[in-house]
């Protein structure tokens, strides 16, 4: 088995065909943008507010998970901003931009982007049914919806999914005790550190949940479709199209509260149909995550993550490589609340990989330190006047 590193040049193609899909978002978000106006002279406000994160980071030079700057010291800037606002009663428009720079960012780079454009319709009492379309997060998994700085105890994230998102329409809902989310996303949830950028072609998606007492929730979620893209079409068998290859995942999720302890976990399986190979490569991912609240401003929290994930990239026309590579990772960290709107965060982080000898060169074990100042705010105050 040999893990060969993916060409220089998928990055730039990964960055262009982001900006191809994010077309259709910055119209929607211009859309919104410009009915959002009126709200204001029906006195129904605008919603807008923001939250900037201030990172610094040290890591190893050589770990494929955590290195960051070539293992130099690493900063980071990201600011988010997101716009809501009420056209009719139950309609809703809203609008999430990002932009960020620095070696330790994200993507390494300067970039901004829309990562959300959606309308959001609200049904009446007693029907508590929920409609978006647009640009929405992905609504599968523990992790998307904390994975913001506000609500992610920790600096890092799981390595299983990238939280995407994906241009879809989404229905969600409860009754009683159960709660659902039913939608069609035009992207998988897949890690593209490990698979081939996607293309995007319309998949389901669904998640359901039970919350048998109060502070407990117990969930599952399932998606499948293909997951490569028609520029691979050179690369498949002949005969076969980038449609014909499907990922399924199928997921389990829990959220649990007492007092001052929180506790998160998520495990997915998930199988790949590979070109030129009989068998899928499947692959196993969890986390489990807790975080106590020692006094009103401290809290610690702890973060145990497995990753037997499928890693598949094409060698040639005709020619692929379809593994598995397993690799455990912790991370620890505490917080301290500043003040309204303020945390800052430090937490340190270790990765150990599962694999043979002959690729521990190639995937060694490797650390991050980081440090992270979150600030929300609201801007919607700051140019309101006194009535």
């Amino acid at each position: 088995m040999s893990c060969r590193p993916r060409p220089e040049e998928r990055a730039t193609e990964r960055s262009e065909s982001r900006r191809r899909r994010g077309r259709g978002a910055l119209l929607i978000a211009a859309l919104l943008m410009f009915h959002a106006a009126p709200a204001r002279s029906q006195d129904d406000k605008v919603l807008v507010q923001g939250l900037f994160d201030a990172e610094v980071w040290k890591t190893d030079s050589g770990s494929r998970l955590l290195s960051k700057n070539d293992g130099d010291t690493a900063p980071a800037g990201r600011l988010r901003l997101w716009a809501v606002g009420e056209f009719l009663p139950g309609l809703q428009g809203f609008v999430v931009a990002r932009g960020e720079d620095g070696s330790g960012s994200y993507e390494g780079e300067r970039q901004g982007r829309i990562e959300q454009a959606a309308l959001r319709y609200t049904f009446r009492a007693p029907l508590r049914l929920v409609l978006e379309a647009g640009r929405i997060v992905t609504p599968l998994g523990n992790f998307p919806r904390r994975r913001l700085s506000t609500t992610n105890p920790l600096i890092g994230s799981p390595d299983s999914y990238d939280v995407s998102y994906p241009l879809g329409v989404q229905a969600g809902g409860q009754v009683s005790r159960f709660d659902y989310r039913v939608a069609l996303l035009d992207l998988p949830l897949i890690n593209e550190k490990y698979v081939p950028e996607p293309g995007t072609i319309l998949r389901p998606a669904l998640a359901l949940g039970i919350t048998p007492r109060t502070g407990l929730r117990l969930g599952g979620y399932a998606t499948r479709g293909p997951y490569l893209n028609r520029d691979l079409d050179l690369f498949l068998p002949a005969g076969a199209g980038w449609r014909d290859f499907e990922q399924r995942i199928v997921g389990a999720d829990i959220q649990f509260s007492r007092g001052y302890l929180e506790l998160n976990g998520d495990f997915a399986r998930s199988s790949y149909d590979v070109p030129a190979q009989a068998r899928a490569v499947r692959g196993k991912a969890y986390f489990i995550e807790p975080k106590y609240t020692w006094t009103p401003r401290f809290f610690t929290a702890l973060r145990l993550e497995r990753n037997d994930y499928a890693y598949i990239q094409p060698l040639g026309p005709g020619v692929w490589m379809g593994t598995a590579v397993d690799f455990f990772d912790v991370e620890a960290g505490a917080g301290y609340r500043l003040g309204p709107g303020a945390v800052l965060k430090v937490a340190y982080r270790r990765d150990r990989w599962n694999v043979d000898d002959s690729l521990k060169a190639y995937l060694p074990n490797g650390y991050s330190v980081a440090a992270q100042l979150s600030y929300t705010f609201n801007l919607t105050s700051w140019v309101e006047r006194p009535r």
